[in-house]
């Protein structure tokens, strides 16, 4: 099974091209490649500049505020609690209920499947929202391609902080931008998540590892963290290349939305779209190539 992985990933231009750009983590350098696809995409962006944009270079992280009502992000968790989820960190583990008893005693993160997040009610269209994709097109300097999306629910398991529940670094393409939405209520003992303000421009901590709090507090200040508590239904969206990290649930579990743009096609999402662009989306060419690899 890994050799098939291996001889996947080389046979796989995105995997190739993730790898490349992660052997460069200067963050002046990263921006001037950026500025380079952009121009040579010939695609400025629409009306006067968004100060959302400029605070999301200089800040790294922007509060959307509520984007789904109560009502709606109950629907979405009854949609979701009949779809069987999969614990990637135990690939061999079998699918799933989300409230079920099948969950390993381990798990902490459990997604679900691509066609049954697309198919959610008002995820994508969520994804698609005009006043997030003209933020990034000012952000970004061309229109960016949804590279991934995904929905998981976080679990308690007292074994501590496991994978992305400590400090880390995201490295996905040379610019990318990610949209988090809540699909529950959470607070202190939750998991919210956690970002340090203006890290993504900085070069300490900078090398592809998991970081322990108090190297990254001594490093940027206590002050500089934000600890994302919200209602369900409330979004902030984030350049994840700055620090950041989840927090293990301690009480309940948790449901989240994510939605990854970038520059180019991420190695994450399907290698060919798995469902036609009409049965699920209205829209124009843009529309289209914004949302390509998942719909055809």
């Amino acid at each position: 099974m890994r050799l098939k992985s291996i001889i996947s990933q080389l046979s796989d231009r995105r995997w190739r091209r993730f790898y490349f750009q992660r052997r460069f983590m200067r963050p002046r350098l990263r921006q001037w490649v950026t500025s380079r696809i952009a121009t040579s995409r010939a695609e400025p962006a629409p009306g006067p500049p968004d100060p959302r944009a400029e605070a999301l270079r200089d800040v790294g992280l922007v509060n959307l505020g509520p984007l789904l009502t109560p009502q709606q992000c109950e629907e979405i968790r009854r949609y979701f609690q009949q779809k069987d989820v999969l614990d990637h960190y135990r690939p061999d583990w079998p699918p799933f209920s989300p409230d079920g008893e099948g969950r390993h005693p381990a798990c902490h993160v459990a997604a679900h499947l691509d066609p049954d997040v697309i198919a959610a009610p008002y995820l994508l269209a969520l994804a698609n929202d005009p006043r997030i994709i003209d933020m990034l097109h000012h952000y970004f300097g061309c229109r960016p391609v949804i590279s991934f999306l995904t929905a998981w629910w976080s679990y308690p398991t007292g074994e501590g902080p496991q994978q992305a529940e400590s400090f880390h670094r995201d490295v996905d393409d040379w610019s990318f931008i990610k949209l988090f939405v809540y699909l529950t209520d959470v607070g202190a003992e939750s998991g919210p998540h956690v970002y340090v303000r203006s890290s993504a421009g900085s070069t300490s901590l900078d090398e592809i590892k998991r970081y322990p709090d108090e190297e990254v507090f001594e490093a940027f200040g206590r002050q500089s963290v934000a600890v994302q508590i919200a209602k369900a239904g409330s979004a902030f969206i984030e350049n994840t290349f700055g620090l950041h990290k989840g927090t293990p649930v301690e009480r309940g579990t948790r449901l989240m939305f994510q939605a990854v743009y970038s520059l180019n096609p991420l190695p994450y999402g399907p290698r060919r779209p798995i469902a036609p662009f009409d049965d699920h989306l209205a829209g124009d060419a843009a529309a289209r190539w914004l949302n390509r690899v998942y719909l055809g």
